[in-house]
């Protein structure tokens, strides 16, 4: 781990196998590590194991969430929500894809995410190239339907977004100012 303000090494550890993936939460005081089908949980200011996850498969994609969650999505071909204080699941999508999801993007922000803070749209992406918006709210439901479906028929391999909403208007035409396309318009 480096000190970036100070430019130096703030510590060191040895890993028994090599990770995938290594994310920080939200806050930065925790991170997360992932080797195959373990997720594990360190603290950000000295590496101390917290905890270990295990899920079912080996997981393939995390994006942490607000109030101490991770979503996992991985070979299962589900979405996992974890409690990272407790180290318990906390509510899954069992077969969220019909084949394996590589991408998960938790959809938050002051108008997507519900009164206690908790956010509720998580965006997944399958290798076969389904891109599903999923209300996690209706995860105890024995089998919730997504709110969105986009089939890219490509194979996908990550997924990023942001539900930050844009202010800009979409410009219609070529971006020529109308009264340019008037006199084009006359002199034809």
């Amino acid at each position: 781990m480096l000190n970036l303000v100070r430019g130096r090494r703030s510590f060191f550890c040895r890993l028994g196998k090599e990770a995938s993936i290594v994310k920080f939460d939200l806050a930065g005081d925790k991170f997360f590590m992932v080797m195959d089908e373990k997720v594990s949980v360190h603290e950000s200011e000295d590496a101390k194991l917290v905890f270990e996850m295990d899920d079912q498969k080996r997981v393939l994609c995390a994006a942490p969430g607000t109030n101490g969650l991770l979503f996992t999505g991985g070979e299962d071909r589900g979405i996992r929500a974890w409690d990272t204080i407790s180290g318990k699941l906390a509510y899954s999508i069992e077969d969220a894809h019909s084949a394996r999801v590589k991408g998960v993007v938790v959809l938050a922000g002051s108008d997507a995410a519900s009164a206690d803070g908790d956010p509720y749209l998580v965006a997944s992406a399958s290798s076969d190239g389904v891109i599903r918006v999923w209300d996690v709210r209706m995860a105890n439901k024995e089998k919730p339907n997504p709110l969105s479906e986009a089939i890219t028929k490509s194979r996908l391999t990550c997924l990023a977004g942001s539900s930050v909403k844009s202010f800009r208007r979409p410009q219609l035409g070529n971006n020529v100012p109308q009264k340019e396309q008037d006199a084009s318009v006359e002199d034809s």
